[in-house]
């Protein structure tokens, strides 16, 4: 666990450098695999060749005519510096002729002989026969047999075996000499390239390693910006990455701490409208009814205060941690009409002096992607604002028509219209006009909360307005079944 623990701290650097150098090995061992495979069969191949030759002589002398060679000939001397064996026998099995190399006994070779048969009379008797028919160890090592047999006819008209046992200790033992060579090379192959490989990553490294510290300069706020000009060109594409993701980090902090400060002086006066009547009632509103009914009625209309800011500013939160609201069926010309009419009837049951219009044309299959009380709830907002800018005797006009693979709303009045300097920020938290602020409207969050949910089912609301002629707020939402196809 403590060596776990150890190779999940390791550095890149590290990383790179074992993984390299175990690849290196890697590569090394198979490459020496399969060189030693090739290099043992190439030396099998050269062995039989050899064998073959003997073979060949032998045959060539004649059987009967080895069969008559006294013990003591030149065939010792090949046999000694060959540790070989050349070995005649007749068909019962009986030693013609037989030489043998120092290495073997009467009895190795017994064994070896009983295990390689004599071949079947047949097309095949005089073909050669390869076989691997014993292995021993002695005080001498570990040893291995090659033998090769081929059948001979004799001029009486008998049969017998010819044999030419072979061991292959010089193979085993140049093969072994070749792998600790290639053993002793890889092991200096793989330290330099350990070497090098260190030094080329560290090298490598050194613009990360650069981007890294200025990153940290950052962090502590010793620098602004990362400037660096003479990175590589991905590390010059983290290094814009970062830099923007600062930028970003920056208007988030700005806006949060607008955010707080912003909501922080709205709870605070509807907080000390409270303190002061309650402390009013504290005082002097036991036993004096007008003292206690105002400050009772103050502090109600302040607590209701209280609970829409925090109802708008949870709205607002929850808004915050989606990307998609849930569409559902959507809405479609009947929906439309129906919340439209209770619209209108809602805004001239407060205003009855207002002209108030509205109007849906949707196809039969177009649905609004929205879902009705999000919908209503925007509508609702803005109707609000139209009703409370709009003068006596004006007019309110909400409507709504398909486009293509869009639905357009919007809410037009004639009333008295946003300033220039306003028009920009109408959409941000917590701003209100002089006006609104003059008259305490609200927190500044409605129109807030109408463009976050609008965005959130992937639509667009923007406003247009001119000080004196009225406003009107336009809602681009796209349509059920063909949003991907707008997207696309």
């Amino acid at each position: 666990m403590r060596w776990l623990n150890r190779s999940r701290r390791r550095s890149i650097e590290g990383t790179l450098l074992i993984w390299s150098t175990a690849w290196c090995a890697v590569v090394l061992l198979v490459f020496t695999t399969l060189f030693m495979v090739s290099y043992q069969a190439t030396s099998l191949i050269g062995q039989k060749r050899v064998m073959e030759l003997e073979m060949a002589t032998l045959l060539g002398q004649g059987a009967d005519r080895l069969a008559e060679e006294a013990v003591t000939t030149t065939w010792d001397r090949y046999a000694a510096a060959t540790d070989s064996v050349i070995r005649l026998t007749d068909a019962e099995g009986n030693v013609l002729f037989q030489i043998m190399g120092p290495v073997f006994t009467g009895t190795v070779v017994d064994e070896i002989a009983s295990r390689v048969p004599m071949p079947a009379q047949g097309q095949d008797f005089t073909k050669p026969h390869w076989s691997y028919p014993y292995a021993w160890r002695d005080e001498n090592g570990y040893h291995r047999v090659l033998a090769l047999t081929e059948g001979v006819r004799f001029e009486n008209g008998s049969f017998g075996q010819l044999s030419i046992f072979t061991l292959l200790d010089p193979l085993r033992q140049a093969a072994l000499h070749m792998l600790t060579v290639f053993f002793v090379l890889d092991a200096a192959v793989i330290a330099l390239f350990g070497v090098g490989m260190r030094l080329l990553i560290e090298r490598g490294f050194r613009p990360l390693a650069r981007l890294m510290a200025g990153i940290q300069q950052v962090e502590w706020r010793r620098a602004g910006r990362l400037s660096f000009s003479d990175l590589p060109p991905e590390l010059m594409s983290l290094q814009e990455s970062v830099n923007q993701m600062l930028d970003r980090i920056d208007v988030a902090m700005d806006e949060q701490r607008r955010f707080v400060a912003d909501a922080s002086h709205e709870l605070r006066t509807p907080l000390a409208i409270i303190a002061g009547h309650a402390n009013l009632l504290r005082r002097w509103g036991r036993d004096n009814p007008r003292v206690w009914e105002p400050a009772v009625r103050n502090i109600v209309l302040e607590v209701g205060r209280l609970q829409r800011l925090v109802d708008e500013l949870l709205a607002l939160s929850n808004l915050d941690q989606v990307d998609e609201l849930p569409v559902g069926g959507g809405m479609g010309q009947a929906e439309m009409d129906e919340m439209f009419a209770r619209l209108r009837d809602d805004a001239l049951m407060l205003r009855p002096d207002l002209e108030m219009e509205v109007s849906v044309h949707l196809t039969s299959g177009g649905r609004v992607a929205i879902q009705p009380d999000r919908l209503r709830q925007v509508l609702v907002g803005l109707v609000d604002n139209a009703m409370r800018h709009t003068p006596q005797g004006g007019w309110i006009r909400l409507m709504a028509r398909e486009e293509s693979t869009t639905a357009r709303i919007t809410i037009s009045d004639n009333g008295d219209g946003i300033p220039e300097d306003v028009l920009p920020h109408i959409f941000e938290r917590f701003y209100r006009g002089e006006a609104a602020r003059r008259e305490g409207q609200g927190a500044g969050l409605g129109l807030a909360i109408s463009k976050q949910v609008v965005e959130r089912y992937g639509g667009q609301i923007y406003v247009r307005s001119a000080v004196g002629k009225g406003t009107t707020v336009v809602m681009v939402l796209p349509l059920v079944g063909r949003r991907r196809i707008s997207e696309g």
